[in-house]
Protein backbone atom coordinates (compact mmCIF):
# COMPACT_ATOMS: atom_id res chain seq x y z
CA UNK A 1 0.00 0.00 0.00
CA UNK A 2 0.98 3.50 -0.37
CA UNK A 3 3.39 5.54 1.94
CA UNK A 4 1.34 8.12 4.21
CA UNK A 5 2.81 10.51 6.39
CA UNK A 6 1.31 13.12 9.36
CA UNK A 7 2.27 16.34 9.54
CA UNK A 8 0.39 18.33 11.94
CA UNK A 9 -3.31 19.07 10.29
CA UNK A 10 -2.48 16.99 6.98
CA UNK A 11 -2.13 13.67 5.66
CA UNK A 12 0.42 13.10 2.83
CA UNK A 13 -0.53 10.57 0.29
CA UNK A 14 2.56 8.80 -2.10
CA UNK A 15 2.20 6.36 -4.24
CA UNK A 16 -1.49 6.29 -4.23
CA UNK A 17 -2.70 3.70 -5.54
CA UNK A 18 -6.14 4.47 -7.23
CA UNK A 19 -5.97 6.67 -10.93
CA UNK A 20 -9.41 7.81 -10.03
CA UNK A 21 -8.42 9.65 -6.83
CA UNK A 22 -8.25 13.39 -5.80
CA UNK A 23 -4.90 12.31 -4.37
CA UNK A 24 -3.64 10.18 -7.38
CA UNK A 25 -0.62 9.50 -7.16
CA UNK A 26 0.94 11.69 -4.73
CA UNK A 27 -0.90 14.09 -2.46
CA UNK A 28 -2.12 15.70 0.53
CA UNK A 29 -5.71 16.39 2.67
CA UNK A 30 -5.65 19.10 4.62
CA UNK A 31 -7.63 18.33 8.19
CA UNK A 32 -10.80 20.65 7.42
CA UNK A 33 -11.32 18.63 4.50
CA UNK A 34 -11.83 15.79 6.13
CA UNK A 35 -14.85 14.58 7.69
CA UNK A 36 -14.07 11.50 9.21
CA UNK A 37 -12.56 8.51 10.05
CA UNK A 38 -13.48 5.03 10.16
CA UNK A 39 -10.40 3.66 12.02
CA UNK A 40 -12.05 0.40 12.42
CA UNK A 41 -12.38 -0.49 9.03
CA UNK A 42 -10.05 -2.64 7.31
CA UNK A 43 -7.98 -0.87 5.62
CA UNK A 44 -8.92 2.55 7.49
CA UNK A 45 -10.86 4.80 5.96
CA UNK A 46 -9.96 8.62 5.71
CA UNK A 47 -13.73 10.31 4.59
CA UNK A 48 -13.52 13.63 3.00
CA UNK A 49 -16.05 16.39 2.86
CA UNK A 50 -15.81 16.01 -0.79
CA UNK A 51 -17.73 12.82 -0.88
CA UNK A 52 -14.36 10.70 -0.82
CA UNK A 53 -12.79 7.65 0.57
CA UNK A 54 -9.26 7.49 1.08
CA UNK A 55 -7.73 4.72 2.64
CA UNK A 56 -4.62 4.51 4.99
CA UNK A 57 -2.96 1.21 6.08
CA UNK A 58 -3.62 -0.48 8.93
CA UNK A 59 0.11 -0.20 9.88
CA UNK A 60 -0.80 3.71 10.40
CA UNK A 61 -3.73 3.02 11.98
CA UNK A 62 -2.49 4.59 15.79
CA UNK A 63 -0.66 7.58 13.95
CA UNK A 64 -4.21 8.40 11.98
CA UNK A 65 -6.13 7.93 15.21
CA UNK A 66 -3.98 10.46 16.93
CA UNK A 67 -3.76 12.60 14.00
CA UNK A 68 -7.81 12.64 14.16
CA UNK A 69 -7.49 13.63 17.69
CA UNK A 70 -5.30 16.14 17.81
CA UNK A 71 -7.28 17.71 14.89
CA UNK A 72 -10.80 16.98 16.13
CA UNK A 73 -11.85 15.06 13.75
CA UNK A 74 -14.97 12.65 14.81
CA UNK A 75 -14.12 8.95 14.56
CA UNK A 76 -17.00 6.78 13.66
CA UNK A 77 -18.74 3.39 12.68
CA UNK A 78 -20.53 2.59 10.47
CA UNK A 79 -22.42 -0.42 8.39
CA UNK A 80 -19.74 -1.69 5.82
CA UNK A 81 -22.22 -1.62 3.18
CA UNK A 82 -19.77 -2.62 0.59
CA UNK A 83 -18.48 -5.81 2.86
CA UNK A 84 -21.81 -7.08 2.84
CA UNK A 85 -22.27 -6.50 -1.21
CA UNK A 86 -18.78 -8.53 -1.23
CA UNK A 87 -19.46 -11.51 1.47
CA UNK A 88 -20.66 -13.82 -1.80
CA UNK A 89 -17.02 -13.55 -3.30
CA UNK A 90 -14.99 -14.73 0.43
CA UNK A 91 -13.60 -18.21 0.46
CA UNK A 92 -16.18 -19.26 2.65
CA UNK A 93 -19.64 -20.93 2.58
CA UNK A 94 -23.06 -18.87 3.55
CA UNK A 95 -26.54 -20.33 5.07
CA UNK A 96 -29.45 -19.41 2.84
CA UNK A 97 -30.45 -17.98 6.19
CA UNK A 98 -27.61 -15.91 6.00
CA UNK A 99 -27.92 -14.52 2.73
CA UNK A 100 -31.53 -13.65 2.98
CA UNK A 101 -30.13 -11.65 6.60
CA UNK A 102 -27.59 -10.01 4.42
CA UNK A 103 -30.14 -8.82 1.30
CA UNK A 104 -32.66 -7.48 4.40
CA UNK A 105 -28.93 -5.74 5.75
CA UNK A 106 -28.87 -4.21 2.48
CA UNK A 107 -32.79 -3.41 1.39
CA UNK A 108 -32.98 -1.25 5.44
CA UNK A 109 -29.39 0.65 4.01
CA UNK A 110 -31.87 1.38 0.69
CA UNK A 111 -29.97 -1.23 -1.80
CA UNK A 112 -32.41 -3.01 -3.16
CA UNK A 113 -31.87 -7.22 -4.16
CA UNK A 114 -31.79 -6.37 -8.05
CA UNK A 115 -29.34 -3.73 -7.48
CA UNK A 116 -27.02 -5.81 -4.94
CA UNK A 117 -27.18 -8.93 -7.65
CA UNK A 118 -26.42 -6.23 -10.57
CA UNK A 119 -23.32 -5.22 -8.61
CA UNK A 120 -22.19 -8.84 -7.58
CA UNK A 121 -22.59 -10.02 -11.37
CA UNK A 122 -20.81 -6.93 -12.75
CA UNK A 123 -18.00 -7.46 -10.26
CA UNK A 124 -17.86 -11.07 -10.52
CA UNK A 125 -14.61 -11.56 -12.90
CA UNK A 126 -12.47 -9.44 -10.84
CA UNK A 127 -13.44 -10.37 -7.64
CA UNK A 128 -13.16 -13.81 -8.25
CA UNK A 129 -10.18 -13.36 -9.81
CA UNK A 130 -8.62 -11.04 -6.93
CA UNK A 131 -9.63 -13.76 -4.30
CA UNK A 132 -8.67 -16.65 -5.79
CA UNK A 133 -5.38 -15.51 -5.16
CA UNK A 134 -6.15 -13.46 -2.09
CA UNK A 135 -8.14 -16.22 -0.37
CA UNK A 136 -9.52 -14.32 2.09
CA UNK A 137 -12.70 -15.90 4.47
CA UNK A 138 -13.02 -12.96 6.41
CA UNK A 139 -13.72 -9.64 4.88
CA UNK A 140 -13.98 -8.55 1.83
CA UNK A 141 -14.61 -4.16 1.27
CA UNK A 142 -14.56 -1.75 -0.78
CA UNK A 143 -10.70 -1.35 -0.73
CA UNK A 144 -10.50 -4.96 -1.96
CA UNK A 145 -12.63 -3.85 -4.96
CA UNK A 146 -11.04 -0.97 -6.05
CA UNK A 147 -7.73 -3.46 -5.99
CA UNK A 148 -10.09 -6.01 -7.84
CA UNK A 149 -11.33 -4.31 -10.68
CA UNK A 150 -7.75 -2.02 -11.24
CA UNK A 151 -5.84 -5.06 -11.52
CA UNK A 152 -3.17 -4.44 -8.58
CA UNK A 153 -2.65 -8.21 -7.54
CA UNK A 154 -0.75 -11.18 -9.44
CA UNK A 155 -1.79 -11.60 -12.95
CA UNK A 156 -5.10 -8.62 -12.51
CA UNK A 157 -4.29 -7.27 -15.84
CA UNK A 158 -6.70 -9.55 -17.25
CA UNK A 159 -9.48 -8.34 -15.74
CA UNK A 160 -8.62 -4.91 -14.51
CA UNK A 161 -11.49 -2.35 -16.06
CA UNK A 162 -10.48 0.13 -18.53
CA UNK A 163 -9.54 3.73 -17.17
CA UNK A 164 -12.83 5.33 -18.17
CA UNK A 165 -14.81 2.06 -16.79
CA UNK A 166 -12.85 2.46 -13.41
CA UNK A 167 -12.74 6.28 -13.08
CA UNK A 168 -16.59 5.72 -13.51
CA UNK A 169 -17.16 2.91 -11.11
CA UNK A 170 -15.00 4.66 -8.62
CA UNK A 171 -16.99 7.64 -8.00
CA UNK A 172 -20.24 5.64 -8.15
CA UNK A 173 -18.35 3.20 -5.60
CA UNK A 174 -17.94 6.54 -3.61
CA UNK A 175 -20.98 7.80 -3.67
CA UNK A 176 -22.29 4.39 -2.30
CA UNK A 177 -19.90 4.05 0.33
CA UNK A 178 -20.75 7.91 1.65
CA UNK A 179 -24.21 6.61 2.26
CA UNK A 180 -23.18 4.69 4.96
CA UNK A 181 -25.58 5.06 8.46
CA UNK A 182 -23.77 5.47 11.05
CA UNK A 183 -23.66 2.23 13.65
Amino acid sequence: MQDVQFIENQIQFQKYPFQASSIYPNGSVASEDISEILITRCPPEVRLKSGEVLFVSAVHKESLQMFAKSNKIPIVSRIDTWSFICEVFLDTEFSDENKEKVYRLLENEGLDRNFVKETRQFLYIPLMAYNSIMWDWAHLGLYDVLIAISGQFPYGEKVKFTDEAFHDFYWKAMKLAMRERNR
